[in-house]
């Protein structure tokens, strides 16, 4: 019995003081292998992708650089924009035809996929957009796809997390991406779904239940590096605070529509949300550890949808950093 409890103890300082068990130490000297053409890819890569709205087109360009290092991905789970981009690409949607639909849209295409409701549960009714997705995956179902592959779901009822792993894609994709307040939600017998950023950011626990060797992480809700050092809470004095309304108004020059009368009341709520998205995220990252994380500050509003080139950008250049400093690690 003493020899068996030295045992456990010994196992556990060393796990302790090596951060992680010896398979998943065998994985990353691998995933490097890989990274350097050494050697082909023999396990299983997961990918998570995070919510982030507008944001999230961060993971087309990740999913560039990816390909362009030679990774192979064998499972995706996403929440929201993590879902609607994640699912394209498991349906067989190339990284450029990606790209495509997000940089050859204009305003008047966003604006084409609002369909306006009466606020009873969402400003958007959101069939506009669930048409639009199913076309864009031709209308296949999640079994039915080459990759693997999860949407995650809320029930804002109850507050327990849905994986949503059969049935059609673009209701799953739909339902991850129901920002409370701003679209209406989906709902299944008495639950209503909404978006699953809520409580599962970046679905890290979805992937590893699916069984991947190997879990790379993609947080497009993360703070700035200079964030950090900013002060917990800053002062204001009272007598300079007064009440506060959007002013609607023609564009001014250079000015892009989307900045009149901002931030509106459809904005304050999504804002809210991706700030609490934003905090979820950070704690989430840091407790369930995936095997490679990709933090990307794009520096975009999360309803700036006509920015997806900086979006893009900032993930494909992110990757790309994190890729080559895992390269060179001793």
């Amino acid at each position: 019995m003493f020899r068996r409890l030295t045992i456990i103890i010994t196992i556990l300082c060393c796990v302790s003081l090596f951060g992680r068990p010896t398979n998943s130490i065998n994985l990353h000297q691998k995933f490097k292998r890989v990274l350097k053409g050494e050697i082909k890819q023999d396990f299983t890569v997961g990918l998570a992708l995070g919510a982030g709205a507008a944001k999230g087109f961060a993971h087309v360009g990740v999913l560039r650089a990816l390909e362009e290092a030679g990774i192979r991905i064998d499972i995706i789970a996403g929440s929201s924009m993590g879902a609607v981009i994640g699912g394209g690409y498991a349906s067989g949607l190339s990284v450029s035809e990606l790209s495509d639909v997000a940089l050859k849209s204009d305003w008047i295409d966003v604006l084409n996929l609002l369909d306006p409701v009466f606020p009873t549960r969402g400003f958007i009714d959101g069939e506009k957009i669930k048409t639009f997705l199913d076309e864009l995956y031709e209308h296949k179902n999640i079994e039915d796809l080459n990759i693997p592959f999860a949407a995650t779901t809320v029930d804002i009822l109850n507050g327990n997390l849905y994986v949503i792993r059969e049935g059609n894609l673009a209701n799953a994709a739909r339902a991850s991406a129901s920002v409370p307040i701003v679209f209406n939600p989906l709902s299944s017998e008495d639950l209503v779904l909404v978006d699953g950023g809520m409580i599962d950011p970046v679905p890290i626990d979805v992937v590893r239940s699916m069984d991947a060797d190997f879990i790379i992480a993609v947080n497009v809700l993360a703070f700035p590096d200079d964030k950090e050092k900013e002060a917990p809470f800053q002062y204001l004095n009272g007598d300079d605070l007064k009440n506060s309304r959007s002013v609607w108004r023609l564009p001014k020059q250079n000015e892009a529509w989307y900045t009149m009368g901002k931030p509106n009341l459809a904005e304050i709520a999504h804002e809210t949300v991706i700030l609490s998205m934003a905090l979820i995220a950070a704690n989430q990252v840091e407790l369930n550890k995936p095997d490679v994380l990709i933090n990307v500050s794009t520096g975009l509003s999360a309803w700036n949808f006509l920015e997806a080139e900086i979006a893009i950008n900032k993930g494909y250049d992110e990757t790309r950093k994190v890729l080559e400093n895992l390269k060179n690690q001793d």
